[in-house]
């Protein structure tokens, strides 16, 4: 069936919408993935909050968006009013996840960073223990912080992971304390995600209303063909 000329630019600007969606799927993923390999020591600190899940949801949502672009895309090309206006309400029901997504982020990032400074804190207290020594260890080197609240916490016995690299043999301490650390990177980590899941989900709009706009057009196209 031969689209008119304006139904023909809206295919194929959904085409290339489709394009530009699966290197953003493709884009949350890595952005999940990269966080969640640098949070993921974190998430010992606390039992309260899953520091890990809004990256795994990240990672789920990027492999979605791949896979419902790609059906988006074969709609496209064949003209289909049934899979584009079913790519449609895939759509619209990702955008809805992602807002909500993104809307949970924003709410409970405060109530995630005070848990998991407390969680330092209580981890910091108990040091003698090896796997919480160890555990400290990589959240200073990983944050480049020292301490709870600076490298006087430890008195004279400074361990190495407050070292800068390159400092040896003479130990260029860190400055801040790994609770401003972890809030600090908490609160960016919720930005990252929180700011990218609604620029993706309004991007996915423009495609949801090109995808309604070429259904309804091939349906009515299809009646005055007589098909």
């Amino acid at each position: 069936m031969a689209l008119n000329c304006g139904l023909s630019t809206i295919k194929y600007v959904l085409f290339v919408f489709n394009l530009l969606c699966s290197l953003c799927g493709i884009a949350l993923v890595v952005i999940g993935g990269v966080s969640l390999a640098k949070i993921a020591d974190l998430q010992d600190i606390s039992d309260e909050h899953s520091i890990v899940a809004p990256s795994i949801l990240f990672i789920v949502l990027g492999s979605v968006v791949f896979v419902i672009a790609f059906f988006g895309c074969c709609g496209a090309i064949r003209e289909s009013y049934c899979m584009t206006s079913t790519y449609g309400f895939f759509l619209m029901v990702l955008i809805i996840a992602q807002i909500v997504v993104a809307a949970l982020v924003f709410i409970y990032v405060g109530d995630a960073k005070a848990a998991f400074k407390k969680g330092f804190a209580r981890l910091f207290d108990e040091r003698d223990r090896p796997q919480n020594a160890e555990l400290i260890d990589t959240i200073q080197a990983n944050l480049e912080c020292c301490g709870k609240s600076s490298s006087k916490d430890w008195g004279s016995n400074i361990p190495q992971s407050c070292c800068r690299p390159g400092t040896a043999p003479d130990c260029e301490v860190y400055s801040q304390g790994c609770q401003v650390r972890i809030g600090e990177f908490i609160d960016t980590a919720g930005d990252v995600l929180g700011w990218v899941s609604l620029g993706v989900a309004a991007v996915e709009l423009v495609g949801l209303i090109a995808a309604c706009c070429l259904a309804n057009g091939i349906r009515n196209q299809a009646r005055r063909s007589g098909y």
